[in-house]
């Protein structure tokens, strides 16, 4: 008797707990429905929160990190695009800057009006060529690097020996420049591993930057020190800031000269960066405006040979 009293009374408390947890469960779902919507609608702050550890609570983790997952991609696509648009708007000053100084020798010659002036014009037009040629390969080289294309042949170098060669080719211009150079190159043979072609790109573009940008002096100083093999190249001249150092190695970067110049620190810092990291290299800038802009490069000295 005492037991299906126990029965009658428990039944109904059970069967009422169990339609309590499933209305709970309802009204739980119903919420997280509720917050979906608002945040596919585009409100995209919305997080959904249970108070007690349901079986929901798994399923709510995982659409929160999900949501904020997406919130993260979008932003990083915001990013992306808007850093494209700028790109885009560098690109066509970069490009139709030389082009325009290309098309304007280019009328005065065929008008007959520069005379005397004719070699001289024709030098102008070549260089500006060579310049804007040099900038499409820049822009096939951060196109190779985007699309993972850049094949590098990792293999021992020994770096001093490369930036000696390298500078041979170098004397003429920093002689036609006027530049006082200051070379400082131990006889040490350290090996570090890289591609060549691209350490040669790297030097090439520093060097091409030092001798735009300097005055009256430029250097190259290479040591050891600490199992890293380093060497900078430095340059007089205005500087930069410590806010544009900040940026240089940014893509297309304008310094705040670019008005004056053909084009900004641009591509090549940036290639140089992203073609050193490949090879576990690291690069920074040094500026004291009005006085010295030093570029270093390091490299672990490797045990190969």
């Amino acid at each position: 008797m005492n037991n299906m009293l126990f029965i009658y009374i428990a039944f109904p408390i059970i069967t009422l707990f169990f339609l309590y947890r499933e209305w709970r469960l309802r009204l739980q779902i119903q919420h997280i429905a509720q917050i979906v919507d608002e945040i596919i609608a585009g409100n995209e702050g919305r997080r959904i929160f249970v108070r007690d550890k349901t079986r929901l609570a798994p399923l709510v983790f995982r659409v929160n990190r999900l949501v904020e997952t997406f919130q993260a991609d979008k932003i990083r696509a915001l990013r992306a695009d808007k850093a494209r648009k700028q790109m885009l708007t560098s690109l066509s000053h970069d490009v139709r800057t030389p082009l325009t100084s290309i098309l304007g020798y280019l009328d005065a010659l065929s008008d007959g009006t520069v005379g005397l002036e004719t070699k001289e014009y024709i030098q102008i037009v070549r260089n500006k060529a060579y310049s804007l040629q040099q900038f499409i390969d820049e822009l096939f080289m951060i196109a190779q690097i985007d699309a993972n294309e850049l094949n590098l042949t990792i293999e021992p170098i020994d770096l001093f020996e490369l930036l000696r060669n390298e500078l041979i080719g170098w004397i003429p211009r920093f002689k036609q420049k006027r530049f006082a150079v200051e070379i400082q190159i131990p006889d040490d043979e350290p090996i570090i591993l890289g591609d060549s072609h691209a350490l040669l790109r790297v030097i090439d573009n520093l060097l091409q930057n030092a001798t735009r940008y300097g005055e009256r002096k430029i250097g190259l100083i290479a040591w050891i020190e600490e199992e890293q093999v380093i060497f900078e190249i430095w340059n007089d001249g205005m500087g930069l800031s410590s806010y544009e150092v900040e940026f240089v190695f940014d893509r297309l970067h304008k310094g705040r000269d670019s008005a004056r110049s053909e084009r900004g620190y641009g591509l090549g810092l940036a290639i140089a960066k992203e073609l050193l990291e490949k090879m576990n290299g690291s690069i920074q800038m040094v500026s004291k405006p009005q006085h010295k802009t030093t570029v270093r490069v390091s490299f672990p000295l490797s045990k190969k040979k």
